[in-house]
């Protein structure tokens, strides 16, 4: 295991409005502020979502897109940078139509119906995602 230690900074509350992506919104709000890495927790609603895991075997995602009202009922993530740019890494739980519950990495597009509650906990120093080789997908650089 690789790990480091660091200190928490800044606190920010988000609200992402009807028709913002979450993952567009989020990014947006992580430039806005200039946050160097942190945790992210997200509720809400979306009529739009997108979902997915990945495929050990072709080493890539495989997405699902859903096109109904659903309950984002848990969404946890974080926020390393690439190049540069923000990742924001979430995987959620979502509620659907029924009672039922589908969950995975989550995607764009996907859209909120009326709200979207963001909690962003930033640490105080940045963290980067380099491309692993054994893996073909960008993972945390923690040395």
């Amino acid at each position: 295991m690789k790990s480091l230690e660091t200190t928490i900074g800044r606190a920010f509350v988000g609200r992402i409005m009807p028709g913002e992506d979450v993952i567009d919104a989020i990014t947006e709000m992580v430039k806005r502020h200039e946050i160097k890495a942190g945790f992210i927790s997200v509720i809400g609603a979306l009529n739009i979502t997108t979902i997915g895991y990945f495929d050990l075997d072709q080493k890539r995602y495989r997405y699902k897109t859903f096109y109904e009202n659903i309950e984002l009922i848990s969404c946890l993530g974080n926020i390393s940078f690439k190049n540069g740019e923000p990742v924001i890494h979430l995987h959620v739980a979502i509620g659907m139509e029924g009672y039922g519950m589908k969950g995975g990495h989550l995607s764009r597009p996907s859209r909120v119906s009326v709200t979207a509650e963001v909690y962003i906990f930033e640490i105080n120093q940045i963290i980067t995602r380099t491309h692993d080789l054994e893996q073909d997908a960008y993972l945390l650089d923690l040395n």
